[in-house]
């Protein structure tokens, strides 16, 4: 009996430490930043395009503060919409691959066999050459260029 109560007061001093821990560990981060018509703003996400403060603030009470000048501001935002760019050349990559393998499949294939609502059918020509049209829109979006990144204050 002593072995099972010295165990369930060691499991409530473990959950409520973790409890404690955790507790601390949880921050919310705000920005702090001035408008154009000279108004603070705080807000949950960074200006692009202006200086601001970074404000930490824990559940424990601890607060830390960091300054970003307005040509580190300007970097990020061009760090971010690059990764955002190459997140969507990459996308429309694996797009166009695969509507070229459909065209492919639409234009070497006789009879295209397709399944709706649980019943197998072909394809009439005129859906086949519907389907046709629509790959041929898919590859005209997805199959262009890659857009190029951000330009880096160097290149400007």
């Amino acid at each position: 009996m002593k072995t099972l109560l010295g165990l369930m007061i060691a499991l409530i001093v473990i959950s409520f430490s973790t409890v404690i821990y955790a507790a601390n560990k949880t921050a919310k981060v705000t920005y702090k930043w001035v408008d154009d018509n000279n108004i603070v703003q705080f807000t949950e996400r960074p200006p692009k395009d202006r200086a601001y403060e970074k404000i930490i603030v824990t559940t424990s009470g601890g607060r830390e503060v960091t300054t970003v000048t307005e040509e580190q501001a300007k970097a990020e935002a061009r760090q971010e919409t690059n990764a955002n760019i190459e997140d969507v050349n990459q996308a429309n990559a694996r797009n166009c691959q695969i509507a070229r393998q459909n065209m492919d499949v639409l234009k070497n294939i006789a009879r295209i066999r397709v399944t709706e609502n649980g019943q197998e059918r072909v394809l009439s020509p005129e859906e086949k050459a519907q389907r046709v049209q629509d790959t041929q829109k898919q590859i005209d979006v997805f199959c262009k260029a890659p857009v190029p990144p951000a330009a880096t204050t160097d290149e400007q």
